[in-house]
């Protein structure tokens, strides 16, 4: 008989680790499920996104906050915030030259921009993404083109399969406005 107590220590003790483990892992679980309070957002200031494909990337928090910025004609910005933390922004600019995506980049990138589609129009990574609308000038603005851009500020989730469809539908919705079709500057 003795020399079966000592296993019976053992499996005690994985069987003690696997239900801390598992009280642990269900209790995590089940905290991320109730810590987000505020509904996720449909728009993004008027354009149109994917709420099931910005959840992961959305914080946990209480309060939403949305901040619209037209400072001048040339661009806007749409930008969330989670209890006072930025957490997503989206642009629209227009720029002059005939210039491609990677110049609208230029130094406003967060991380390695190391995916790209449909030729270079879309560049992004798994936090942010950058395009360039089709077909949207503005004569008033001396013939410029619409670019886009969709950035995540603080989010862990990376997923760059998501931020490719966040910034194609996000491009594609502002293709759709009174701004790419009427070429409107945006103050």
């Amino acid at each position: 008989m003795n020399s079966l107590r000592p296993y019976a220590g053992i499996r005690l003790a994985i069987a003690v680790t696997s239900s801390v483990a598992l009280l642990v892992t269900l209790s995590g679980c089940s905290e991320h499920k109730a810590a987000r309070h505020y509904a996720l957002p449909h728009s993004m200031c008027g354009i149109p996104v994917d709420s099931n494909r910005l959840a992961p990337f959305m914080p946990s928090g209480r309060k939403l906050t949305v901040k619209y910025d037209t400072s001048d004609e040339w661009a806007s910005f749409c930008e969330i915030s989670i209890d006072s933390r930025h957490v997503v922004q989206t642009e629209q600019m227009w720029m002059t030259g005939g210039h491609d995506t990677s110049y609208f980049v230029g130094g406003q990138a967060n991380s390695k921009l190391n995916h790209q589609a449909e030729d270079g129009r879309f560049i992004f990574s798994g936090w942010e993404g950058f395009g360039k609308t089709r077909h949207c000038r503005s004569k008033k603005l001396l013939n410029s083109e619409l670019f886009t851009a969709f950035q995540m500020h603080s989010s862990d989730h990376q997923d760059a399969d998501a931020m490719k469809q966040l910034i194609t539908e996000f491009t594609t919705a502002v293709e759709k406005t009174d701004t790419c079709r009427k070429g409107k500057p945006f103050s």
